[in-house]
């Protein structure tokens, strides 16, 4: 399954570096654990949940996604290492087209009630601001969408690896994670959707 909801996360609390691994899972997305205190932390917001450290944030900071054939050909040089897939591992990709992109039950049962404005596995581009978090499904980006958010002019495109990236004017991004809807509902509860055309939106929030 493809969550994609990465983002940059500098793992330092109070001046000190802590050390995270995946504790588990709450509303189908994993929560982080640091070896330091056993507090549990959203992956996205980088905001500490619960235990000692509940209510500590790290700072988080969009990453760029692509892929290796398109990173090859923008940087001939770059040097690409992967793990051996299994015979398990080389099936299951064989296999991903034809199987329904569904939730296992063992996150199901970690969700509470879900936001029903897009398909709960729709993925698209989540861009999110100090003051306003909009998702841009992929199907509705087209040829691409120029916005507006915190007064500035935002423009999107799908690249030629097929993944849509957010600019501003000035060619800087702000945070964003090419993730599926549940997830970025379920992190940004009141986020808005885009709504209207590629040109004007009109995006449309929960009632």
């Amino acid at each position: 399954m493809v969550c994609n909801s990465g983002v940059g996360l500098t793992p330092v609390v109070a001046g000190k570096v802590h050390h995270f691994s995946a504790g588990g899972l709450y509303n189908g997305l994993v929560l982080m654990i640091d070896d330091e205190t056993h507090s549990y932390w959203d992956h996205i917001t980088g905001e500490a949940v619960h235990g000692e450290l509940k209510g500590a944030k790290l700072d988080n900071w969009p990453i760029e996604m692509t892929n290796a054939e398109t990173a090859l050909k923008n940087e001939p040089s770059l040097r690409v290492h992967r793990s051996q897939p299994t015979l398990l591992g080389r099936l299951m990709v064989w296999a991903l087209p034809w199987i329904p992109m569904k939730l296992p039950p063992h996150f199901r049962g970690t969700m509470g009630k879900t936001d029903d404005r897009q398909p709960e596995m729709e993925i698209g581009l989540g861009v999110v601001t100090d003051d306003v978090c909009r998702f841009y499904p992929k199907r509705s980006i087209g040829a691409g969408i120029d916005d507006e958010i915190d007064g500035r002019p935002l423009h999107i495109h799908v690249g030629e690896d097929a993944i849509p990236v957010a600019k501003w004017d000035n060619g800087n991004r702000p945070l964003q994670l090419f993730t599926r809807w549940y997830g970025f509902s379920y992190t940004y509860p009141d986020c808005e959707v885009w709504g209207g055309s590629v040109a004007k939106g009109t995006p449309t929030s929960r009632a």
